[in-house]
């Protein structure tokens, strides 16, 4: 078994469908969320998803190999925020809901994204970033190579972002075999999935709180201010 983590909104579920569609290769869910239903055999699957710290995972898993996937901070909180408010029904308006994800009030959202990627930094086995996945899918699942049997990639079954947006992908589009629902809820989970999405919603007071915040993680992984 080997984990696939990322902070949320950071290519997880992109990386599970070329997973599968590309490889054939099942992923399982691994989480503490009480509205969400556990895979009680997640240990079963070759790889499993979490957007959970490495301290929060079962400690008989711990040592097990790990890919994490880091995206630019300012794009991830963005997604983030937009994904509250329209797939979790948060009733708070857009900028507020950002300022909470930016500051990682309360030690939600694992405390921040320079936390979760300084944790996760630490310890994984394979660090990919965002950036690299959408630029070249297959390169960047090929480096699991490493430390895991890949079969041979069909690469003419990859799937595109507009593929997912539509519903047609194995994850990202709700527990639900209703066709029109389906659509509906990949629709709104596939938002924009651009680098640099951040430059026009996330506003410039923001930025700078984010920076500072933020910037130390941001440097090591050279994501730069004004990039």
């Amino acid at each position: 078994m080997i984990w696939l983590s990322s902070f949320p909104r950071s290519g997880n579920t992109f990386f599970r469908n070329i997973l599968f569609e590309v490889y054939g290769i099942p992923s399982g869910y691994y989480h503490l969320g009480k509205k969400k239903k556990l895979d009680s055999d997640f240990a079963s699957f070759a790889v499993v998803k979490t957007h959970l710290l490495p301290h929060q995972l079962p400690k008989e898993y711990q040592s097990v190999a790990s890919i994490y996937l880091i995206r630019d901070g300012r794009d991830a909180c963005v997604s983030l925020a937009h994904h509250r408010k329209e797939l979790k029904k948060i009733k708070k308006n857009y900028f507020l809901t950002l300022c909470e994800v930016i500051l990682g009030i309360g030690g939600s959202f694992s405390g921040g994204w320079s936390r979760h990627v300084k944790e996760w930094g630490n310890s994984a086995t394979i660090i990919i970033k965002y950036e690299d996945l959408i630029k070249d899918p297959i390169a960047q699942v090929e480096r699991l190579r490493s430390i895991m049997h890949l079969p041979e990639p069909q690469t003419e079954k990859l799937p595109t972002f507009q593929s997912q947006k539509k519903g047609l992908s194995q994850y990202g589009n709700g527990d639900t075999t209703n066709a029109s629902i389906k659509k509906d809820e990949a629709n709104k989970f596939y938002r924009r999935g651009i680098v640099g999405s951040y430059k026009d919603e996330m506003p410039i007071l923001l930025q700078a709180l984010f920076w500072l915040k933020h910037s130390k993680q941001m440097k090591a992984y050279e994501y730069y201010k004004n990039k």
